[in-house]
């Protein structure tokens, strides 16, 4: 342990070969609960409309009188609000959603709150914000959770006008999804094993000081 400590290039080879190791576990964890989920029935892979969601604060063009569309479109939306939503009342195990939504202006944040069995009011600590992964396309990541529904709030200003084509749950996607990191997990999978062995070498040199232990 004391020669592993002494050699900085060897340690951090070390901890990233753990890190390494940890991710290709979870990674194989997570195939195992979406292949045991599907096999319950219980891996909702379907495209809502906006007939399937409930609406707040968020209504079709073709409904109001009092606001002219900046163009035509049957699937062109307008927030009323700072606080629109699209709920789901569904449930299953998800992994990953996507919405389908182009903005005709700037939208601030794009975030899917989701309810954990046994749960009835979302909160802040489970919320998650969408990833731009395509023209009009906003995905989320949930990492494979069991739900019991799900709410995307499209925009966070209010009076944005949608075009909103509908929510995909758990897309098709191939094994390798699994094994790919994203978003804030490349970082911590690139930062963590080398701060894993910083700290490591420094507590082995306070505990070797003085060449009190062999």
């Amino acid at each position: 342990m004391k020669n592993l400590c002494k050699n900085s290039r060897r340690l951090m080879g070390v901890c990233y070969a753990l890190a390494a190791a940890a991710w290709l576990a979870l990674a194989v964890l997570g195939m195992v609960r979406a292949v045991w989920a599907r096999s319950r029935g219980d891996y909702p892979r379907m495209v809502l409309t906006a007939q399937e969601l409930v609406l707040n604060s968020f209504v079709n063009y073709a409904d109001l009188e009092w606001d002219t569309p900046p163009y035509e479109d049957p699937d062109l939306y307008l927030s009323t609000d700072s606080d629109p939503q699209l709920i789901w009342q569904g449930g299953g195990y998800v992994e990953s959603v996507v919405l389908y939504a182009d903005h005709y202006t700037p939208p601030g944040a794009v975030a899917l709150y989701y309810l954990l069995p046994g749960q009835t009011d979302f909160s802040e600590k489970q919320k998650v914000y969408g990833a731009v992964t395509g023209s009009g396309e906003y995905t989320f990541t949930l990492g494979g959770k069991t739900v019991a529904g799900l709410r995307i709030d499209p925009d966070s200003r209010g009076g944005i006008a949608t075009r909103f084509t509908g929510v995909q749950l758990n897309p098709a996607h191939s094994l390798l999804w699994y094994l790919i990191p994203r978003g804030g997990q490349w970082l911590l999978l690139l930062s963590l094993p080398a701060l894993a062995a910083a700290v490591i070498k420094l507590l082995a040199e306070i505990y070797f000081l003085g060449g009190k232990h062999d």
